[in-house]
């Protein structure tokens, strides 16, 4: 699989913007605030329908315009040799209904076109799995398995619909607006989408997890990296990594814990069971990460589990998704970088963003694009 070509309309400060894009590794160069960083945005944006760095979709479109537009040609192995491109189009307004299409035709639902292309992406925000809150893994584990399994995004959807409005009543009970009444019925609507995302979050990780161990012990200071999915509520029995039990089993669980803890939910306001209370687990030579791990450690565990996220999906797949790295060899010194470049997958398409072409390291054989060449953006 490979990113064969995107374009940019409206897009951040890129007023137009087209490139194409080669197998192997591509270097996109350029001074800071070049535009080099939102060019991999964009790429995300194709793979995963998202920003990595916001979640608003509105800020994404150029200051004084109403839509901006990705459009990605994104390549693919078939059986019998060969390729065949896909051309995704999406539409970002800052109001009303986005369009989306697919090989040129109108998809009714935007989701439709997650699975065309897959990737795995790597930006300094990444090292907030490591370092920051528990909803900087949650998300983390989410985009793994969207790109693992696409109908989770439907799935997530929906989990955080219904939690919106169960908490909304919850708050309306708390305040002294709103009787109990109905919340039972807000109880199922939860815990049914609830159990299928901290199931399928589960087996991710537990996907994820030996690949990132094998990445970082590449690219690391000699230490082992663990992983696990570490749920506040989850069925009797349940060890990470070990069991996989059915999302019946989980949506139980989280019932079970609504109601256990359905006095103090009216007292407090708020939903206190259920996958968005979940966080992951990493240590780095069997300490918490988030609170014993160095910036330099961090940062290569970050890199190491996008390394991870990326052959995971690979494995999953059978064919190599695109990684993405922006800035990630910066702020290492010679050794690390070194480090990094050889631990990079063979036979994958990286796109690698970088200000100083000396950041990259000469082993690593890389096209070049100069995006100063063009009109500049950020």
């Amino acid at each position: 699989m490979r990113l064969a070509a995107i374009a940019l309309e409206n897009f951040r400060t890129w007023e137009s913007l087209a490139l194409t894009f080669d197998d192997g590794v591509t270097v996109i160069r350029g001074p800071n605030g070049s535009g080099k960083t939102t060019v991999l945005e964009a790429a995300w944006y194709a793979a995963a329908l998202g920003s990595h760095r916001t979640s608003a979709d509105e800020v994404l479109v150029r200051r004084g315009e109403v839509s901006g537009f990705v459009r990605a040609d994104v390549a693919r192995s078939v059986v019998g040799g060969g390729e065949r491109v896909e051309k995704i189009e999406l539409e970002i307004r800052t109001g009303g209904r986005a369009r989306t299409k697919l090989g040129g035709a109108n998809v009714p639902r935007r989701r439709d076109v997650l699975g065309v292309m897959r990737a795995a992406i790597f930006a300094p925000e990444r090292v907030a799995v490591v370092r920051g809150d528990p909803g900087d893994r949650r998300r983390f584990a989410d985009d793994l398995l969207v790109q693992l399994h696409p109908r989770y995004h439907a799935v997530i959807k929906e989990y955080e619909r219904a939690l919106r409005q169960r908490n909304a009543l919850l708050r309306d009970v708390a305040a002294g607006r709103a009787g109990p009444q109905g919340i039972e019925a807000w109880d199922e609507a939860l815990a049914g989408p609830g159990g299928e995302l901290a199931a399928g979050r589960a087996r991710a990780v537990a996907a994820l997890a030996p690949f990132a161990g094998k990445a970082y012990a590449a690219v690391g200071e000699g230490d082992e990296l663990v992983i696990a999915y570490a749920p506040r509520t989850s069925p009797a029995g349940f060890e990470p990594g070990a069991t996989e039990p059915p999302p019946a089993e989980w949506t139980a669980a989280i019932l079970g814990t609504l109601k256990e803890r359905r006095r103090d939910e009216m007292v407090r306001g708020t939903t206190l069971a259920g996958p968005h209370r979940d966080d992951l687990s990493i240590s780095i030579g069997g300490m918490p990460a988030r609170t014993h791990a160095s910036q330099g450690e961090a940062w290569m565990a970050a890199v190491g589990i996008v390394l991870g996220a990326h052959d995971a999906i690979g494995a999953h797949l059978g064919e190599a998704p695109v990684l993405l790295l922006d800035d990630a060899f910066n702020p290492l010194d010679p050794a690390r970088r070194y480090r990094l470049a050889g631990a990079l997958p063979v036979g994958a398409q990286i796109l690698v963003t970088a200000a100083d072409p000396a950041e990259i390291p000469d082993t690593l054989e890389a096209a070049g694009v100069d995006v100063a060449g063009y009109r500049s953006g950020s």
